[in-house]
């Protein structure tokens, strides 16, 4: 995975903070977090700026957290209306988040 990067991986600056910290001194910024019972995704207005939180498929996001997230999302099941799966990986659900966030940026 390292080797992947191809040196990528040594640019990256890592900042280790509380995540409730953080989101509370956070003023008018929008906190998006993906739900089983957050608004749909693709029908939301998205901003060009904010924090976007994932949890992971365990346990999902933290009560504590989940509490300060001002933007609750929902990445809808396909085709609408039959049965798939509870939840994504959450690899796969930050990627269609983010690939939705960078749509609506570029898109005319």
């Amino acid at each position: 995975m390292v080797q992947a990067t191809m040196g990528a991986l040594a640019r990256v600056h890592v900042h280790y903070q509380s995540l409730t910290d953080l989101i509370s001194h956070l003023q008018d910024v929008p906190v998006y977090g993906t739900f089983l019972d957050g608004s749909n995704i693709y029908m939301q207005p998205l901003s060009q700026t904010g924090l976007i939180v994932m949890g992971n498929e365990g346990n999902g996001i933290t009560p504590a957290v989940r509490s300060l997230i001002n933007k609750k999302l929902y990445i809808p099941n396909y085709p609408t209306g039959r049965e798939t799966s509870e939840s994504l990986n959450v690899a796969v659900a930050t990627a269609i988040t983010c690939a939705e966030f960078r749509r609506r940026i570029i898109a005319p």
